[in-house]
């Protein structure tokens, strides 16, 4: 299983949210790889924007555990390539 350990950071100027994500293997905690990118405040889930809004750092930090079948997808894609090709935030 995967732990993935995200942060948001929301730019109200450009109206676009920086999201860092780290990936760890959730038994040990070792870090397995991370992935960065950038994308319209507009395409996150009302819920987020509201945690986003709700500090004044207009920054959000949630983990998550990958189901089964995302975790393969995502072990695959940092064994072949070092890191995931999308962020866990926008692939499904």
């Amino acid at each position: 299983m995967i732990k993935v350990t995200r942060g948001y950071m929301y730019n109200p100027e450009e109206s676009t949210v920086l999201i860092n994500e780290i990936y760890y293997e959730a038994a040990t905690g070792n870090k397995l790889s991370s992935k960065m990118d950038t994308i319209n405040y507009i395409e996150l889930s009302e819920n987020i924007r509201v945690q986003i809004e709700e500090v004044d750092s207009k920054s959000y930090q949630e983990e998550i555990i990958m189901n089964e079948e995302d975790g393969k997808v995502y072990i695959n894609e940092i064994n072949k390539y070092g890191k995931p090709k999308k962020l866990y935030a926008t692939y499904r």
